[in-house]
């Protein structure tokens, strides 16, 4: 029996959310919380298993067989989701507006599994199971869903011969194509920026819809990464960002531009070593103040991110929404090299304030940012 394993890892955007979408700079990274995906073999169907999200569910392989590639489909390496989708949820009645995080899992495995095999094994399916885990909150802004799909079409990509057990940076550009045709499906008009971060790990400026620049290893900063609770769907807070951009033009295009500066300013910090950058975390602490004001702006705050927000200035840090908003999470800065560190110097305040957010019902991890990209194990 031949088992294949890949994990993501989950990403954090520091700096940029929303102002993305309209091409300006945003820099992300990734975070050591990852999605594991395992194939191996199975007897008689194509099976998916979830226990994260308690789903599980079984399709005879003749259900697979009746596709093809659609005319006009395929770009030199990937079929757009576009051309496969509405004939996928007729085949597997599935619907495509949902969610519900379990359908929005399949329809993103059903097109991956069906494409990747149309495009590199000839269109020959087989039986083979699927068991997905992640240590990443759904819906909670930390790219959970281009975790999953950055690995799930590793395993596909690798059991076909289409990427090496070692990735290369063109394997690496394969699967981060079809990583982005599945977040299309899930929402809508993505930036890019999650799968690209999921697929090459470390920290990027994305800008335009590319990778400006790459860092493979960022110093060391620690965060917290702060849930809500709340539950938001991205999709419908990008459309609201946009109704408000059409609305207010010579209103929201300054904001964006001033995330973008804001964006820009962090990385040139993010490349300065921290022993030798004067005032590195108090200047990254305004910055994450000013940014989360601007998002407000936007429309895309909550009253609970704002009291983390809060919670976070009471303690002399700083926190703001990553993400789309609208709940999810909130990234509270903790240091930068060996300055104000969660359970070191300052140790008695960082605990006063881990507590206090546990006593209002948030649930946070202390993360690294920078860990590797995608992996096969």
């Amino acid at each position: 029996m031949t088992t294949i394993t890949a994990s993501a890892p989950g990403k954090t955007i520091i700096h940029g959310e929303h102002a993305v979408v309209y091409g300006k700079a945003a820099v992300a990274a990734s975070v050591n919380l990852r999605t594991r995906v395992t194939c191996c073999d199975h007897e008689s169907f194509v099976v998916l298993e979830a226990p994260d999200l308690d789903f599980a569910e079984a399709w005879p392989v003749s259900k697979f067989e009746a596709f093809h590639v659609p005319d006009g489909a395929c770009t030199t390496t990937v079929i757009l989701s576009g051309t496969l989708v509405p004939d996928i949820c007729s085949a597997f009645e599935v619907d495509a507006k949902s969610s519900k995080p379990g359908d929005q899992a399949k329809l993103a495995f059903l097109f991956l599994l069906t494409g990747i095999t149309l495009r590199h094994n000839s269109g020959r399916f087989g039986p083979v199971k699927f068991t997905v885990n992640s240590r990443l909150p759904l819906g909670a802004g930390l790219g959970s869903s281009a975790s999953y799909s950055t690995a799930l079409a590793t395993v596909l990509l690798a059991k076909y011969g289409g990427v090496q057990r070692t990735l290369s940076s063109e394997d690496r550009e394969l699967i981060c194509s079809w990583a982005f045709q599945a977040e299309c499906i899930l929402h809508g008009q993505p930036s890019g920026i999650d799968n690209t971060i999921c697929t090459y790990g470390g920290a990027v400026l994305f800008k335009g819809g590319k990778i400006s620049e790459s860092l493979e290893s960022i110093p060391s900063y620690k965060v917290l990464l702060v849930n809500t609770r709340v539950p938001r769907n991205t999709k419908a807070l990008v459309a609201g960002v946009k109704k408000r951009h059409d609305q207010f033009p010579d209103v929201i295009k300054p904001v964006l531009e001033s995330i973008e500066a804001i964006s820009e300013t962090f990385w040139k910090l993010l490349k300065m070593a921290p022993e030798v950058a004067e005032n590195i975390f108090s200047k990254s602490l305004e910055l994450v103040q000013m940014n989360q004001s601007l998002l407000n702006c936007l429309g895309v705050g909550h009253p609970r991110l704002d009291r983390v927000a809060e919670i976070a200035a009471l303690h002399g840090l700083a926190a703001k929404l990553t993400g789309a908003g609208g709940g999810g999470c909130a990234l509270l800065l903790c240091r930068v090299g060996c300055q104000n560190n969660v359970g070191s110097s300052g140790e008695a305040e960082s605990l006063a304030m881990c507590k206090q957010l546990e006593e209002e019902g948030f649930l946070y991890w202390e993360v690294d940012l920078g860990c590797p990209g995608v992996t096969l194990d």
